[in-house]
């Protein structure tokens, strides 16, 4: 989707407009889903959250091929390995991490997942070096910002999705909420997103991606850090609104500019290799972080009480956001530590 949607841009403004809707709709998916699923759990089962998937991608099979472009086709044989070891690869790391709060972070299970995970990776990449058409473009990686963008996803989106884990813990087990009160909690934030993400490509035209990142990273950094002081005497207007407000404020910016930067100068012939290296990235951002914050929470804990180690959990997310900050610091920095370089006859040449 991501693919089709930049390579259809007519030009560079809406490209950024659609990244912006893109970014809009996928970051507030979410939450949206927290309130569906709370109606439907509610009404019916939760089962049904699962299987409300299937009347939706019927009706997108019925629309894409009235309504969306098809793209040139390009001759060539499919990579097998290369899809078979980048999907191997990333599942094995995502199942270990996933079971590590239950089994620890020593176990046989989690150290041998990570570490067939990892093989599969290395196998990857030497594979993608040698093929004529491979399903990951190494070069990709060449760019700086690039990389930044995806480290600052992995930390931003895995603090984001856990904080939807805890904050759900928190909603139901000590304001006493129900699936659908608890979804319905999150619209305010849902609808900030919605609300930013249309002046978010202004923001970005006036002072820059890289700097929107990094004043994204540094409002949901802060809201986490807020979240950090629920009690349980807190209120959700006194103690939860207002974080959820900042929250999805400064998430439209984060996942916007990282959309944007991850295919920053990527021509149409690799849009699908960026756009999936983008995605993977968030994915994989947020099982490490649900993994990581949770093994927090429970480590921190006390059985049969919810806040008790809640604002330690709240922390590992601020941590995680600190590693969003710092990439893209490195961006902004990188981008103003330029030289010039002067030749007789040429105009300077700054240098990124």
């Amino acid at each position: 989707v991501l693919a089709l949607l930049t390579t259809s841009a007519k030009d560079e403004g809406g490209r950024a407009r659609a990244i912006a809707l893109f970014s809009a709709v996928s970051s507030s998916g979410a939450s949206i889903g927290l309130i569906l699923g709370g109606i439907l759990t509610d009404i019916a089962s939760w089962r049904w959250t699962l299987f409300i998937n299937v009347p939706i991608g019927l009706v997108v099979l019925a629309l894409v091929g009235r309504l969306v472009a098809e793209t040139a086709p390009r001759p060539g044989r499919f990579d097998i390995v290369g899809a078979v070891t980048a999907t191997g690869g990333a599942a094995a790391i995502v199942w270990s991490l996933i079971g590590a709060p239950e089994h620890g972070w020593t176990s046989a299970r989690t150290l041998g997942g990570i570490a067939v995970g990892l093989l599969l990776l290395v196998a990857l990449v030497l594979t993608e070096r040698r093929v004529a058409h491979p399903l990951l473009q190494l070069h990709l990686f060449n760019s700086h910002r690039r990389v930044a963008a995806f480290i600052a996803a992995v930390g931003l989106v895995g603090a984001q999705f856990a904080t939807f884990y805890l904050t759900v813990i928190y909603l139901q087990g000590v304001l006493d909420m129900g699936p659908l009160a608890s979804g319905l909690a999150f619209l305010p934030l849902t609808l900030m997103i919605f609300a930013v993400s249309r002046v978010a490509p202004r923001i970005a035209a006036r002072i820059g991606m890289s700097r929107v990142l990094v004043l994204g990273a540094t409002g949901l950094t802060l809201s986490f850090v807020w979240l950090s002081t629920l009690t349980e005497t807190s209120t959700y207007a006194g103690a939860v609104l207002v974080p959820f407000l900042l929250n999805g404020a400064f998430a439209s910016l984060v996942f916007t500019s990282t959309t944007a930067l991850g295919l920053e100068g990527v021509d149409a012939a690799h849009a699908g290799s960026a756009s999936g290296l983008v995605q993977t990235m968030q994915q994989l951002g947020g099982s490490i972080g649900l993994a990581v914050i949770a093994s927090v929470y429970v480590a921190n804990g006390t059985p049969g009480e919810v806040v008790p180690g809640m604002r330690e959990a709240f922390y590992a997310a601020a941590a995680l956001g600190a590693l969003g900050i710092i990439a893209s610091l490195s961006v902004v920095v990188r981008r103003h530590s330029g030289t010039r370089s002067f030749a007789p006859g040429r105009a300077a040449v700054e240098v990124d």
